[in-house]
């Protein structure tokens, strides 16, 4: 009987391995209303046009009280800046969401978010989209807006823009990559996996795609909440702070619940902006 004990961890996996070859990821299954639309990317003469931003307005007490989808031109040449977004959640430092922000000089900021897709009334877990294929990943366009005024008040957790310190061609680089994946999506579902396809490695994929080990393999990878930690210490963010400043400054919490009545996602966009850079 030893070798039957022996066996059977082999057999576990390969149990589950099976299942995420046998099992199909799809677009079509009664998704929650905030994933219930698939980011839509065209391209004609340098100029992308995304469909589907989600553009939704919320209470202080967490309530949607505007579900508005929009569409946008982004012209990479306008892109000004990107921010590097980690909201920690689960009360453990290993644990964040981590999403990328591109501002434009119009003033228009969009959010780029690699997450779960759910399904009505499911809820996340972690653990079981380690050993499962339970969900698939979209990637959700939001305007700043949208997904500030969400991590405040409705899942009520701290949020944290770090400006990315690299050169503008590889910023805009960067957006072309992630654009390209959005369509990708668009075309064939792929599983979410917490180890291999989160919010953290799918991003940094992306990135290595157009500069090979750009951004190195790291427990980050995995332990998303040490994301900010790691970028800072690659040099990402060019501050000559500490890490425990840096992060203290790119707190916006504050600012969100101090702007949150400004209804124009532009506007609200270059107020925080610009009372951050002290204007």
């Amino acid at each position: 009987m030893k070798w039957y004990f022996a066996l059977l961890p082999l057999a576990l996996v390969g149990g589950l391995l099976l299942n995420w070859q046998l099992s199909q990821p799809s677009h079509t299954r009664a998704w929650r209303a905030d994933h219930s639309r698939l980011p839509e990317v065209t391209e004609a003469g340098g100029i992308y046009r995304v469909a589907n931003i989600r553009n939704w307005d919320y209470a202080t007490d967490g309530s949607v009280t505007r579900q508005e989808w929009i569409a946008a031109e982004i012209d990479p040449d306008r892109l000004v800046g990107t921010g590097f977004l980690v909201e920690p959640f689960g009360g453990h430092d290993a644990i964040a969401h981590t999403m990328l922000s591109f501002s434009f000089s119009d003033g228009a900021s969009y959010i780029a978010s690699i997450e779960a897709r759910r399904e009505v009334g499911e809820e996340y877990s972690a653990v079981k989209a380690a050993v499962l294929p339970i969900f698939e990943y979209l990637f959700v366009w939001t305007t700043e807006r949208d997904m500030y005024l969400n991590s405040e008040f409705m899942s009520g957790d701290q949020l944290y823009l770090y400006p990315l310190d690299i050169p503008l061609d590889q910023q805009r680089a960067v957006l072309k990559a992630m654009l390209a994946e959005t369509a990708e999506i668009q075309a064939q579902p792929r599983w979410y996996n917490t180890l291999f396809s989160n919010c953290t490695n799918v991003l940094a994929r992306t990135v290595n795609k157009f500069a090979p080990d750009a951004v190195p393999f790291d427990k980050a990878w995995v332990l998303t909440g040490y994301a900010a930690e790691f970028l800072y210490e690659q040099g990402f963010f060019g501050t000559a702070l500490t890490f425990h400043e840096a992060r203290a400054r790119a707190h916006i919490s504050p600012l969100i619940r101090e702007f949150h009545g400004i209804a124009d996602p532009v506007a609200f966009s270059q107020a925080i902006r610009a009372r951050r850079s002290g204007g």
